[in-house]
């Protein structure tokens, strides 16, 4: 589970930060040809890539080496340390990675339910009001327009009409719950500095996207749009889950976008399509880049395992002999090139606490031929499993060994 859990999470963040990166790089190039509201649509790559990644592959076949004349023994790579291995880093790393995730978490519920005290309701009427001077759309469950309290006084009529056409783009888009699952990402990988600029970018690309929006529906009227924006008061809170006017620099840059062109019906189709075929690419390349199962696990095929391997017998435990006791221990070896045993792990034992310490005393002395890799036969190091069975004296004489019974694929 520990080794399951470690290489999900090495490969979602690798998948994550690959797919940040190319859409930060095609940001520009998509809104120069296609529109603000179309390039905000790349930023669906990083979810897409994320599920592709968490969608399993069919199952393929798994190598199985030559069983020798005592026993039948399969490879598998195992990576982390079950029983032998109490310095494991890796138990500590995903402790630690959930503690971040969980403070970040409480951090956003912090702001935002300290920006809920402010929003004074007004039941009955079509938004809220709050002290803070940015228009902004709040709320999860029940998205609400808030309004700062001097809005019929600061903004026209014209500009009025403007700004509530805006935020009803985010309703109308569900911008909201697409920030819920940056949010929740930001949490996720928040040691990532990658997610963290691509939620700043996202939600410049968020504005922007409806900007373009009204402006479409609104050609004649950039100018006093342009203006709207300049009589807006900078926000200094950022919401993890509302849209409101943001920071000096995307407000410039939400300005130079006015001076740009809408593209017309046809190339905005033509986009539609590119970019929905880049998602669907990216998903299918991220979901085609697992590693098969045997190269989750690490995998080193050895090829020969032959009758001039030794084995010594492990010594049965007094304890368990006067108690009739018998069980299985399962261990994973890495073999090294010279046939040795470098590292020995407890996979399983059944019971647990009985037949441990005889087995790993035992492998210690085991010596493999040790298997045999490509045209040239080079010798290879590789994991190998090894189930030893102990039966009980009640059966048979008092005796430990390899059994090919309870070999495991």
């Amino acid at each position: 589970m520990l080794e399951a859990l470690w290489t999900m999470a090495q490969l979602l963040t690798l998948v994550s930060s690959l797919a940040i990166v190319l859409v930060l790089l095609a940001r520009p190039l998509l809104q120069r040809s296609f529109g603000s509201e179309l390039a905000y649509m790349a930023w669906a790559a990083v979810p897409l890539a994320l599920l592709a990644v968490l969608v399993p592959q069919a199952p393929s076949p798994v190598p199985h080496p030559v069983v020798s004349g005592w026993t039948a023994q399969t490879m598998s790579a195992v990576q982390a340390s079950i029983q032998q291995a109490p310095t494991d880093p890796r138990p500590w790393l995903l402790a630690i990675w959930c503690l971040g995730a969980l403070a970040m978490l409480v951090s956003m519920a912090r702001t935002q339910r300290r920006f809920a005290r402010q929003v004074a309701r007004q039941p009955g009427q079509a938004f809220d009001c709050c002290e803070q001077a940015s228009p902004a759309v709040f709320g999860l469950w029940r998205p609400r327009i808030v309004l700062p309290v001097d809005f019929a006084t600061r903004y026209d009529v014209h500009e009025q009409a403007l700004l509530l056409a805006h935020e009803h783009e985010h309703l109308r888009r569900n911008d909201i719950p697409a920030q819920a699952l940056a949010s929740v990402l930001r949490c996720v990988f928040w040691f990532n500095p990658l997610m963290h600029l691509a939620a700043r970018r996202f939600r410049l690309d968020q504005e922007l996207a409806c900007d373009a929006a009204v402006l479409r529906r609104h050609p004649r009227e950039r100018r006093r749009y342009g203006e709207a924006m300049l009589k807006t008061q900078l926000a200094a809170l950022s919401l993890p889950l509302g849209c409101h006017w943001p920071s000096c620099h995307p407000l410039k840059e939400r300005i130079t976008m006015l001076k740009q062109s809408a593209p017309g019906p046809a190339r905005r189709r033509f986009g539609s399509s590119v970019i929905a075929a880049g998602l669907a690419v990216l998903a299918l390349g991220a979901w085609a880049a697992q590693p098969s199962e045997a190269a989750k696990a690490g995998m080193k095929p050895l090829q020969a395992l032959t009758d001039d391997d030794v084995i010594v017998q492990p010594k049965y435990p007094a304890a368990a002999v006067k108690e009739g006791i018998g069980g299985l221990v399962v261990l994973d070896l890495l073999i090294g090139d010279d046939g040795i045993p470098t590292d020995i792990r407890v996979h399983r034992a059944d019971p647990e606490g009985v037949f441990e310490k005889q087995a790993v005393e035992a492998a210690r002395e085991w010596r493999f031929n040790a298997g045999r890799e490509g045209r040239r036969g080079d010798k290879v190091e590789g994991w190998i499993r090894v189930p030893v069975k102990f039966t009980p004296p009640a059966t048979t004489p008092p005796s430990a060994s390899p059994s090919p019974a309870e070999s495991e694929a």
